[in-house]
């Protein structure tokens, strides 16, 4: 079983970056990705689902990917 996220905000949603992972160690860089045009749907914490854009900001990304940053974000910056 893998430890720690499957997933990563490194990228931001459906980047054209390529994911890469080392196998042996489940790390690497893995993005969110959607065949929804223009973004991905997210499931967060709270239990809601909310659709994140590809053009997110890459610090607003990462800040919603934190649990313990102490960010603060309005619902109209993603």
């Amino acid at each position: 079983m893998m430890h720690g996220p499957a997933l990563n905000e490194l990228y931001t949603p459906n980047s054209p970056n390529v994911d890469c992972f080392y196998a042996g160690q489940n790390t690497g860089v893995k993005t969110f990705r959607s065949r929804h045009p223009g973004g991905v749907n997210t499931l967060f914490s709270d239990g809601s689902v909310k659709f994140i854009k590809n053009s997110v900001n890459q610090a607003t990304w990462w800040a919603l990917g934190s649990k313990a940053g102490g960010e603060v974000l309005s619902a109209d910056a993603y």
